[in-house]
Parts: structure tokens; C-alpha cells; sequence
């Protein structure tokens, strides 16, 4: 578990991207690619659903 917990510390959360732009996202439990509409909610890049609870932007 203490590899798991070191691993997480890895993640970097970046700023926000511009509108459009598809990113990899952390949700609580997930994580999946990911953008932003017109109005700043996030979408799912695969399936066009909202993403529910968006921690950050995962920069590696």
C-alpha cells in the first residue's frame, strides 16, 4: 500500500486547459480523458457524458 501512496505523490495537478482541449482528468475513484465545454463543464471525451467531480488536471 505504501508503493500505492508514493505512486499517487507522483501526480501533478496542472491549471485549468483552454476550452476543447482533451486532457487526462482525476476523479474521485478514476481517471479518464476528458474536456471542457463553452460553459467550463467537463465532458468525456469517449462517451460525451459530464464528468461528475473532477479533482484536477493530471500532468505525469
Amino acid at each position: 500500500m505504501q508503493d500505492n501512496a508514493r505512486e499517487f505523490k507522483k501526480i501533478k495537478y496542472g491549471p485549468l486547459p483552454v476550452l476543447g482541449m482533451p486532457v487526462q482528468v482525476q476523479c474521485e475513484g478514476f481517471k479518464c480523458m476528458a474536456f471542457r465545454d463553452r460553459e467550463g463543464r467537463w465532458v468525456d471525451l469517449f462517451t460525451h457524458e459530464f464528468v461528475p467531480r473532477v479533482l484536477g488536471v493530471v500532468y505525469t
